[in-house]
Formats: C-alpha cells, sequence, structure tokens
C-alpha cells in the first residue's frame, strides 16, 4: 500500500510540474498537447514498469531466504540428535586431554575400552603405548587393548583422541601374516670330518640322533623336512610358526650341543630361516644368505631375515670382539680388493732383514693380487734376508715359479713402481725399517699390514691394518683370504702354505707366545692348504754350529739384578733369528725374567734382541732406544752407535726401571709407556724418577704441584662434562633413526658390491643432516642380503647410538 501511496503522489507532482512550464513549451495546436500527454503517460508506465521488476526480485530473494532459514531450523535438531549419538552411541571412542597428558574428558565408548573411571587420570596410566606415540606427535598409530586392536587419530592442536575399532581388520592382516611363507636350510657343522674315525654302524647311530632330534623339532612347529645332502636339510614352514620357534631360542641347537657332547664330536648346527611375502624363489636366496652368514660368525646359531625387521641372531657362543673382528676383516678384504683393482700393478715388500713371517706375508699379498687378475711383484734383495729365510729362499726358488719370475731387486722396483702402482708393506711398523724405503716415495699408494704396535714413526698409507693382538702378520693376511674373493678360492701351493706356517711359527715361538683361537684357526687353514710342520722344523733347525755359537755367546751372560740376562758381543751376526735364538736360550736359567742379546750387524748398525716372561713388558725397553715389538718379544736396530753405549743406554733403563731403592712421587708430564699417562701421580724408584724429571717428562709431586694438578684435572673434568652432553645431545638425534641403501641383486641372488662404512656415514648425513666418522661406526654384523640391519656409533666410550641400515634391491 505504502508504494502506491509512493506513485500517486509522484504521478501529481510531475503533472505539476509539466503545467507549471507549459509556457515554456509553446504549444500552439491540440496535437502537440496530446503528444505531450502521451508522453507523460507513457513515462509513468516505464517508471512503475521497472518498479515492479525490481520489487519482484526482492520478493524472491526474501522466499529463498526464508525458505532456508526454515529448513536449518528444521535440520538443526536433527543434527543435535545425531552429534549426541556420536558422542554417546557410536562406537567411536574419544579422549580429551590437557598439556600435562591428563584426562579430561571422555564419551562412554572411551571408557568401556579403558574403564569408566579414566577421567582425571593421566594417558600413561590408562595405556603406556598411547602415551609415548602421542608425546612423540604421532598423528595415527594403531594400539592394542586386551584382545581389540584401534585405529587412533590424535588431533595435538586440540588435545583429542579418536579411536576406531578394527579388531576384525587386524585379526585378518594377522592370519595373512601368519600364513606367510617361511623358509629355512639347516647345516650340520663339520659332520662328515666329526665321524670319519668312527666305523660305519657308529656313524649311522650318531647320525640318526642327529636327524631324530632335527624331526622331533621340526615336528612342533608343523615343518615340512627335505634333506638335499648328507649336512643340508631344507626347511619349510610359516611366519607364525617361525614366531614360536624364536619364543623358544630354537632349542634344537642346545639338543644338538648336548648330542655332540654325550658323543664326544664336535658337530653343531647353522640355520638361515627367510620369512618373506615374495616368491620362493627369491626367499630362498635370502635363506642361503641368511645360512652363509651363520657359518661366517662362527656356526652353532640360527639367522633369521623377516621382512621389514631387524636382522635376529640366535644361540651365537661367541663373544662381541669376535662378531666384529669378523665383519672388520670382511670389510678389510673388501677395501684392499678395491685398492688393487683400481691400481695398475701390485709391489709387496716386508722389513729390512725379512724373517719367515715377512716372507710368508709376501707371498700371501702375492696371491691376492694375483686373484685380482693385477700383475705383482716381490720386492727382495738376498742380502736383506735374514738367513734363515736366505735358506729356505735358495731351496725353494726352483719349486715355486712367481719366485723364479716376479722377484724383483729394490733396485729394480725403484725403476719399474709408478705413481698408479700399489706397494704393499707388510711385518713392519716403521718407514725406516722396510726393505726399500725409497720405494715410499714413488707413489702414495701404500697399504700397510702389520702386527707390531705403532711408533712414533708412521707410514703415510691410504689403509692400514695395524692389530698388536695378532701374533703375525702371516695370521692378518690370511683371515683376508675368506673374505677376499667370493668367485674363488686363493689359490696356495702347499711349499708356499709351508713358508707362511713358518711364519706363525716363528713369532709365536713354537706356538708359546702371543697364541690364540684365531691363531690356530689359520695354522689349521695352513695345514689344509697343505703346510708341513716336519718340513718347517728342518727348515728351522739349528745346526752344530749354530748350537756351538749359541752356547758360545751364553758363556759370556752378564746378570743384572739376579734377574736379567745381557748377552753383549763385539762380534759381527748378520743373522738376527740367531740373536733371537741366544735370548730365548737365556729364559732357560733358573730366575732370569728377561734377556737382551745385542750384537753389531754390520759396520753401522747394532742389533737387540729382547724376549721376556712373566711380566717384565721387553717392548716399553725396546721403544725406549728406538725399537718396538711385543710385550714378551721385541727388539731394535740402532745406527751408527757402538755395542757398548747400547748396552749401557738398555743397562741404565734396566736399573732405573727395576733396580729398586728408595721411592719417589712424580707427576708425569706426558705419557709414559707402560707407566701411566699425562697427568697420573705414581711411584717408582728414586733413580727412574730422576731420569724422567731431567727428560721433562715428569715433576716432583709437591704440594704446590699437586694443588695445579688438581685444579687441572676439575677443568678437565667440567670440558669431559661438556663434551659427554653434547654426545648424548647427539645419541638422542641419532637413536631410532633409519638411512635406505640399494645394493644389486643378480639373478641367482648374487650380491653385487658391498655396503661399506663410508656408504652408510654418507647416506644418514644425506637424510638427516648429521655427519657420523665412518671409523666409529660398526655393525652387529655384515651386510650379505637385503634386510633391516643395526648399526651402531661410538660417540664417546660410555654413549653408543644406534640405528637402522635398511638394504633394499636396486
Amino acid at each position: 500500500m505504502k508504494r502506491w501511496i509512493f506513485f500517486v503522489i509522484s504521478a501529481l507532482l510531475y503533472a505539476i510540474a509539466l503545467y507549471l512550464y507549459q509556457p515554456y513549451f509553446g504549444i500552439e495546436s491540440s496535437r502537440e498537447l496530446i503528444s505531450i500527454i502521451v508522453i507523460f503517460l507513457a513515462t509513468i508506465v516505464l517508471f512503475y514498469a521497472i518498479s515492479r521488476k525490481i520489487n519482484k526480485s526482492s520478493h524472491q530473494k526474501i522466499a529463498t531466504l526464508q525458505s532456508r532459514l526454515n529448513m536449518w531450523s528444521k535440520l538443526s535438531y536433527h543434527i543435535s540428535q545425531a552429534g549426541d549419538e556420536i558422542f554417546t552411541e557410536l562406537p567411536i571412542g574419544m579422549i580429551a586431554i590437557d598439556e600435562e597428558m591428563e584426562i579430561k574428558w571422555s564419551n562412554p565408548h572411551a571408557q568401556v575400552i579403558f574403564g569408566h573411571k579414566i577421567n582425571g587420570k593421566k594417558l600413561n596410566d590408562i595405556h603406556e603405548k598411547m602415551f609415548e606415540l602421542a608425546a612423540s606427535n604421532k598423528t595415527n598409530f594403531v594400539i592394542q587393548k586386551d584382545d581389540q586392536f584401534f585405529d587412533v587419530v590424535y588431533r595435538s592442536e586440540y588435545h583429542f583422541f579418536y579411536l576406531f575399532d578394527v579388531t576384525h581388520r587386524e585379526n585378518v592382516l594377522k592370519q595373512y601374516q601368519d600364513q606367510i611363507p617361511a623358509l629355512g636350510l639347516i647345516f650340520l657343522d663339520n659332520l662328515d670330518e666329526a665321524l670319519a674315525v668312527l666305523d660305519v654302524s657308529e656313524q649311522s647311530s650318531i647320525k640318526g640322533d642327529y636327524l631324530s632330534a632335527i624331526d622331533d623339532w621340526a615336528d612342533q612347529f608343523d615343518c615340512f623336512l627335505k634333506p638335499f645332502a648328507d649336512e643340508k636339510i631344507l626347511i619349510i614352514t610359516d611366519r607364525k610358526n617361525l614366531n614360536l620357534m624364536i619364543e623358544n631360542k630354537f632349542d634344537l641347537l642346545d639338543k644338538v650341543r648336548k648330542i655332540s657332547t654325550d658323543e664326544k664330536v664336535r658337530v653343531s648346527v647353522s640355520m638361515g630361516i627367510a620369512s618373506w611375502d615374495i616368491p620362493y624363489e627369491e626367499i630362498g636366496v635370502y635363506a642361503q644368505n641368511a645360512v652363509d652368514l651363520a657359518e661366517k660368525r662362527g656356526g652353532d646359531q640360527v639367522v633369521v631375515n623377516i621382512q621389514d625387521k631387524k636382522i635376529s641372531y640366535f644361540g651365537a657362543k661367541s663373544d662381541a670382539s669376535i662378531k666384529s673382528s669378523r665383519v672388520s676383516v670382511r670389510i678389510n678384504a673388501q677395501t684392499i680388493k678395491d685398492f688393487i683393482e683400481k691400481s695398475s700393478n701390485v709391489y709387496v715388500m716386508g722389513h729390512h732383514l725379512s724373517d719367515m713371517d715377512a716372507f710368508g706375508a709376501m707371498l700371501a699379498a702375492y696371491h691376492m693380487a694375483e686373484a685380482s687378475h693385477k700383475q705383482a711383484y716381490i720386492v727382495l734383495d738376498e742380502d736383506k734376508i735374514d738367513q734363515t729365510v736366505l735358506k729356505v729362499f735358495k731351496q725353494v726358488k726352483p719349486q715355486i715359479e712367481i719366485l723364479e719370475k716376479d722377484v724383483v731387486t729394490c733396485e729394480q722396483a725403484v725403476n719399474m713402481i709408478s705413481e698408479s702402482s700399489l706397494l704393499i708393506v707388510l711385518d713392519s711398523q716403521s718407514p725406516k725399517m722396510v726393505m726399500a724405503p725409497e720405494l715410499l716415495e714413488k707413489t702414495d699408494n701404500v697399504i700397510v699390514i702389520d702386527h707390531h704396535r705403532v711408533g712414533e714413526e708412521r707410514f703415510n698409507a691410504i689403509f692400514s691394518i695395524i692389530e698388536s693382538s695378532a701374533s703375525s702378520t702371516v695370521e692378518l693376511i690370511m683371515e683376508l683370504f675368506s673374505f677376499y674373493n667370493a668367485d674363488a678360492d686363493i689359490k696356495v701351493s702347499p711349499l708356499e702354505a709351508s713358508i707362511m706356517y713358518g711364519g706363525l711359527v716363528v713369532d709365536t715361538s713354537n706356538f708359546i707366545f702371543r697364541t690364540t683361537s684365531r691363531t690356530f684357526e689359520i695354522a689349521s687353514r695352513l695345514k689344509e692348504l697343505g703346510a708341513d710342520a716336519g718340513l718347517v722344523k728342518t727348515w728351522l733347525r739349528r745346526d752344530m754350529m749354530r748350537i756351538m755359537e749359541i752356547n758360545r755367546l751364553l758363556d759370556t751372560v752378564d746378570i743384572v739384578l739376579n734377574r736379567f740376562a745381557f748377552i753383549v758381543t763385539g762380534d759381527t751376526y748378520d743373522d738376527r733369528v740367531l740373536l733371537a735364538q741366544v735370548s730365548e736360550a737365556s729364559l732357560e736359567i733358573n730366575g732370569i725374567d728377561a734377556a737382551f742379546t745385542i750384537a753389531r750387524m754390520d759396520d753401522h748398525t747394532v742389533a737387540v734382541s729382547a724376549r721376556s716372561l712373566n711380566e717384565i713388558n721387553v717392548q716399553i725397553l725396546m721403544e725406549m732406544i728406538g725399537g718396538g715389538g711385543h710385550f714378551n718379544s721385541a727388539a731394535a736396530q740402532l745406527i751408527d752407535t757402538s755395542v757398548h753405549e747400547v748396552y749401557q743406554k738398555l743397562k741404565n733403563y734396566v736399573e732405573l726401571e727395576f733396580g729398586g731403592g728408595e721411592k719417589m712421587k712424580i707427576i708425569l708430564l706426558t705419557d709414559v709407556k707402560g707407566k701411566g699417562v699425562k697427568g697420573d701421580v705414581i711411584e717408582v724408584a728414586n733413580g727412574y724418577g730422576q731420569f724422567l724429571m731431567n727428560s721433562k717428562k715428569a715433576a716432583l709431586a709437591n704440594d704446590e704441584s699437586l694443588a695445579a694438578l688438581e685444579a687441572e684435572k676439575q677443568k678437565q673434568k667440567e670440558d669431559e662434562q661438556r663434551h659427554l652432553d653434547l654426545m648424548k645431545k647427539l645419541k638422542s638425534e641419532i637413536d631410532g633413526k633409519q638411512v635406505v641403501l640399494e645394493i644389486q641383486i643378480g639373478k641367482d641372488g648374487k650380491q653385487f658390491g658391498s655396503i661399506t662404512t663410508k656408504q652408510i656415514a654418507e647416506a644418514f648425513q644425506e637424510t638427516h643432516g648429521i655427519l657420523i666418522d665412518k671409523k666409529k661406526l660398526d655393525l652387529q654384523s655384515e651386510i650379505n642380503s637385503i634386510g633391516i640391519y643395526t648399526a651402531f656409533v661410538t660417540l664417546h666410550k660410555d654413549i653408543k647410538a644406534q640405528f637402522e641400515v635398511k638394504v633394499i634391491e636396486k
């Protein structure tokens, strides 16, 4: 109605306006008047039409909005009802927590899951795993509560949990995983060799005991067994039964071990089992790799490779250091092989006056290069080897082809070697003691393999294996043989094996000193290669003249402090073995704890051979005069000095060290071998203490110096604590992380290439941005197959971090 009033008023005003302005229009006829009236009416009609259109559009919008408002008003009730139903009746658990992880609210279904009185409790009190995952900001995960499984969605920004029951899904998944095939190989280690000495009936009986034990064990887990060799059995089962085997810790190992103990035979079991959701052919490759790993680790154990899980070990009796050693040996062998194959040719060289150990090691290193199809040369001057080796060399040279065609003199080697050549130095801890020092200047590609303790003078080597715990260099290099060439065994003739065996005999004094289980293992390996212990004995046998000469020198023995024997002669001896034999013979004198034979080797060199028993460390005494060696066996060579000067110097050291008399307390200003490290307060003989103070290696331990030492130790302790805190933080950043590396696998399952600590360190830095020293990386086991392995990082003597290395097929 209001809009019509507005319309009428507008029309009247418009008409009045026309009437008032009529005089100005100058209308002269009725026709013109009619035209104006028509225009007036048309304008009114147009105005009305426009107004009508606008009003209609507004009416439609209002109607639409009104309709929507009515619809939402009706829906709001239903939505409210549905929300109430979700919170109270649908099987979705909901929990709200505060920043302290305390439950502030839970819906009825959550209370059914965890109990009705959960509000007000800490989250870790109702479910520890859920608490740990939420604390680590995991947003989606699965938990188990009693027999039920739940998908958990955690909205950390709202401190809110949603729990969905997925028990049926997880049970179906578990049934599927339980049925994933598991394939295994069982090897009865040393069975044929152990039973070979028994008669046929005993062999059958004992072998039957082993097979019966294996069959009974397999029946417990519904396994299919199929022997495919006298000592090898195929086993097929599923993941469910494999997990039961793991729970029982593969008690088959104990059963087989008991049979071996009862029957007094050395037979054990090595087993490798793989369970992957892949074709059987590929599972078989992983199972083979697993049993190979079990045997390389020493046998009498089981290696299990389960998809997406770490490699597991059961029953291994060797300690961690032995496991680590085998891994290190394999890595060392592969590293040396890489250097050999990158070189143009290889030269192997021992120390000046090479003994049987150096000679045998040179032969072994030659054959390693030969296995890589590289031209190799043995650097040897006949006047630079000891008399025993010279005798053996001349005797065997016609029978060993490589000694005829590939032995070069030092002079020839200097002219032949190039920058791309590889020089392998054996059995020497000092660059000055090698057979041809000038060769070290011709190439930067130097590898050192030695069993002596490292002295102050070191090689500038691209790679070194220095292990003073080894009996000999032959032991170290023979260990590399097992891992050097996977395609074929390195060929060594029985005569060459005998020379290497002789190196073991000489350096251990007939397996008396520095002898470990590793030493006997290498000796056994050499015997398998044909080493003749009787022949070695004839090589090392003393002739009548040598025995008489030893006895003549013993007549000159000088006893110091009633326990040290000095055999000093002005005669010249170019045979170091003779000097060592004199010292060893001196130890047979009752009451003698150490013996030193001092003689001239040539016009410029004086040699000292030292041997000891019990607690006397002759290595330290020899290092004092520029030599080295081992605890009970050491030597030194001094240039441009006299025999008497060497005797007086060594005697003075012995008297200062062991002379007794008054004692004094001193503070060590530097590390003193056999006595202590810098900062230690020790009590020594007065004479020896004065010697150390005069040498600026110690200071008198008075009140002033002790107070200064205490202040320095306190500062050092604070520095160490800061470093320790830093290492703990670094450990937290490394722990639990994973790196992924790829290896090439051939059709036959053979692994191409290897995973090295260098690759692992680089992958970790690339993935996580943390630089790790490859030398501080240690693998729990060698990587020989696809799977998940554990790597350890030694950050501090008390701190080790660990992470996973996931190896996948490239």
